[in-house]
């Protein structure tokens, strides 16, 4: 199994909130994303930016789920947060793995149509304790460390954006 938002995502819906608190960034200050899951493996939501007034479909289809031996593997569509280079959507293929019981990663291929752009986004995760995990995402471009703190249907991530930008996400499935 690939670490990610825990029970959250097995909900039929989640709301995630995200809170920039930084002034030098392109980046929306305040994003909404409600998304509603169909089966086992596929979502879709919109995701709402409250200061520009603009909204953008999500959508995300596990099309094989992980195993010791391979990656999980999805397709999806979302904003390209968390960039600073894209302002738009991005369309991106995944694979996620779980290198041992504490270390996991993932790496995408991800298309950014307004700029006609490719990203190499990738992540690594480590679980410090069953609740908290300690994560270094990279967005094609710049590095972001953040560590999170996840209970069975609610999560709490503290980001530094760009490794300077302080940002606060929390996640609740319902």
């Amino acid at each position: 199994m690939v670490q990610g938002s825990g029970k959250i995502q097995e909900q039929v819906f989640s709301l995630t909130t995200r809170w920039i608190n930084s002034t030098k960034t392109l980046r929306a200050p305040l994003a909404f994303t409600l998304v509603r899951l169909f089966g086992e493996s596929f979502r879709i939501g919109i995701e709402h930016m409250p200061k520009s007034d603009k909204s953008f479909l999500v959508w995300n289809w596990r099309l094989l789920e992980a195993t010791p031996k391979t990656p999980a593997l999805a397709i999806g569509q979302s904003s390209a947060w968390p960039s600073s280079e894209v302002t738009g959507s991005a369309f991106s293929v995944t694979a996620a793995q779980a290198l041992n019981a504490n270390w996991h990663a993932y790496l995408s291929a991800s298309f950014a149509p307004d700029q006609a752009r490719w990203f190499l986004p990738a992540g690594l995760a480590y679980r410090l304790t069953p609740a908290f995990k300690a994560r270094a995402m990279w967005d094609g471009n710049r590095l972001h460390p953040a560590i999170s703190y996840q209970q069975s249907d609610w999560g709490l991530s503290f980001f530094l954006l760009d490794g300077r930008d302080p940002t606060l996400s929390l996640s609740v499935g319902f």
